[in-house]
């Protein structure tokens, strides 16, 4: 598979502690990790953090032709845990709300067709990246969208949040972005999904419950999983391993189950881990096959 997503990269700074992050570089890292391909469009700063941004995503094997250089400084992301729940402080702007593409890179980009391209709410946050990305929901050739909603603080409105429907077919949120949703578009929160399974391009909608497990939802059918039973010490990233994982499998031809439970697994062997992208190892491999 070859995996495109657009958006966020930036630095989680623990204290004295830091560790490569952004949703999008993170789904990306999975993909990478399980054997696919993958390419970031963002922009980092001709900084320090940038350089080292640079050297990490190409031991991840990400490839970075659309990574380009800002004005701004690489972002940064102050992470707070409570009982291992992340709150986050960001920087504003950063070098990722200043994405832009040549008329080159359209056409590198436009001239082939991608298994998935991934993209969310949070880089919509400013003018220049988010008319980058509606450019590209506009042109881009994918086999699926997938669309992840993630609400930080305030830097997200119902017209991304339209836009990025116009184009997903596969949509995740977790628990309490769902209750955002139904109040933002304005249906009850009973009446969220299948409104969205009927009334937009939408195929799968995946919604994440935390320790009490996961949903996929499709026109016909619900999946559950249960979520792992593992010492939860960093929960930074779990998402995103689920959310790589079930893109994953799916494009590998397996079912809406077993990717479900196999993304479940990962999520859960993430959480035991510092960092949103750590090294697997032989147990984990094992219970994915990989």
């Amino acid at each position: 598979m070859e995996a495109l997503a657009f958006g966020e990269i930036l630095w989680d700074v623990y204290g004295d502690k830091r560790t490569l992050g952004g949703a999008p570089l993170n789904v990306l890292g999975h993909i990478r990790r399980l054997g696919g391909d993958a390419s970031i469009i963002s922009s980092v700063g001709d900084d320090e953090l940038g350089k080292l941004a640079r050297e990490a995503i190409a031991s991840l094997g990400i490839d970075s032709t659309y990574l380009h250089t800002s004005r701004y400084g690489t972002g940064r992301a102050v992470v707070e845990l409570d009982n291992g729940i992340p709150s986050y402080h960001f920087d504003n702007p950063s070098a990722w709300d200043d994405i832009s593409l040549s008329d080159e890179d359209y056409e590198r980009l436009l001239s082939k067709r991608w298994s998935v391209f991934i993209y969310g709410t949070l880089s919509q946050r400013l003018e220049t990246s988010r008319a980058t990305l509606w450019r590209l929901l506009d042109t881009i050739n994918a086999d699926n969208f997938f669309f992840d909603v993630n609400f930080r603080q305030d830097f997200w409105d119902e017209k991304s949040v339209r836009k990025g429907l116009e184009r997903a077919t596969i949509l995740k949120m977790n628990s309490e972005e769902k209750v955002q949703m139904a109040s933002l578009l304005g249906y009850g929160e009973d009446e969220l999904i299948p409104s969205l399974l009927a009334d937009t391009p939408l195929e799968k909608i995946i919604v994440t419950y935390g320790a009490n497990g996961s949903y996929c939802y499709t026109r016909d059918e619900r999946f559950f999983t249960s979520a792992g039973e593992g010492k939860a010490i960093d929960t930074v990233g779990a998402g995103d391993s689920l959310s790589a994982a079930f893109i994953y499998f799916l494009s590998q031809g397996k079912g809406m189950n077993t990717s479900l439970i196999n993304a479940s697994l990962l999520a859960d062997y993430v959480v035991q881990h510092r960092g949103a992208i750590p090294e697997y190892d032989d147990d984990i491999r094992r219970k994915l096959s990989i």
